[in-house]
């Protein structure tokens, strides 16, 4: 465990293979290993403190709210809702819940996160997350697999399932299976939808997504699609900086396939606004070739 800040050196994000990674000059604020994972703590002079999981970044101060921003407006907004409830599955730096907290007509939050420490360290460093003492803010320190089977056999739903995960190499996955996705599909309320996502880029032999580069086999967009576990899919997408090629694409699954893409009002975050929302739905053609979609 390092408490100590250490001069600024260069930092390289693994890269699995795939010949091209991210590197920047860093001071190193904290690392520890966890139970489940490494954790480490960086500090960049233009883009603030940075959250490292087994060498993948998650988050910076800089950009982190373009990813939350995008993951929870776009559902809870793409759809008249009144009385709503979400489950996070992950996000452990706490920003899904900050925006999902954001809208009145969401009346509960649960955040179910299976490292303590993520949810305490990025509090301590980076303190972009929502507030944990809302009424309204549910947060359980528990295997999402777990929580999923027992509020299964509880019978609970939800209108918004965000699949908010790490990369398929610690934690998170043994949640990249057919097994686990079809018990989540089981808590998604009838008019509910399930949003999930990946980092893309584009090679000479096509589309790739980060999740399947880095742990070695398929990611949950791939499976969705295969099995349809859930009979309609929508795609959106945006730009974030510090994610693998920049191209981020959202998965939204439903069972009653309502379109996500226009907005039901004008509300405006940082990143996020009605015309943001819509445009993200415009997607490049050798994606829709490449998915399918």
């Amino acid at each position: 465990m390092s408490k100590k800040p250490q001069l600024p050196k260069w930092w390289r994000e693994r890269d699995d293979g795939i010949g091209c990674a991210l590197s920047l000059e860093m001071t190193l604020l904290h690392r520890e290993q966890s139970p489940f994972q490494l954790i480490e703590i960086y500090d960049h002079p233009a883009f603030g403190r940075v959250l490292v999981l087994d060498g993948y970044i998650q988050a910076t101060e800089a950009d982190e709210f373009i990813y939350h921003e995008m993951a929870m407006h776009v559902p809870l907004l793409g759809r008249n809702r009144a009385e709503t409830s979400v489950l996070i599955i992950g996000g452990g730096e706490g920003g899904a819940l900050r925006e999902a907290l954001k809208h009145d007509f969401v009346r509960q939050v649960t955040m179910v996160e299976i490292d303590r420490r993520v949810v305490d360290l990025s509090a301590e460093y980076l303190g972009v997350n929502g507030n944990y003492s809302d009424p309204r803010a549910n947060l359980m320190i528990e295997n999402a697999a777990d929580f999923v089977d027992r509020e299964v056999e509880n019978g609970t739903h939800f209108d918004v399932i965000l699949l908010d995960l790490t990369e398929p190499v610690g934690p998170s996955a043994g949640l990249f299976t057919k097994g686990f996705c079809t018990q989540v599909v089981k808590l998604l309320a009838e008019n509910g939808v399930i949003i999930d996502s990946d980092s893309m880029f584009l090679s000479k032999e096509g589309g790739h997504f980060l999740q399947e580069q880095s742990g070695d086999g398929e990611n949950l967009v791939s499976l969705m699609l295969r099995e349809r576990l859930l009979p309609h899919v929508e795609m959106y997408r945006t730009n974030i900086p510090f994610f693998p090629g920049a191209d981020f694409g959202f998965f939204a699954y439903s069972k009653n396939g309502d379109s996500l893409s226009e907005p039901t009002n004008n509300y405006e975050g940082r990143h996020y606004n009605a015309a943001i929302h819509r445009a993200a739905f415009a997607l490049p053609g050798w994606q829709k070739k490449w998915l399918g979609l």
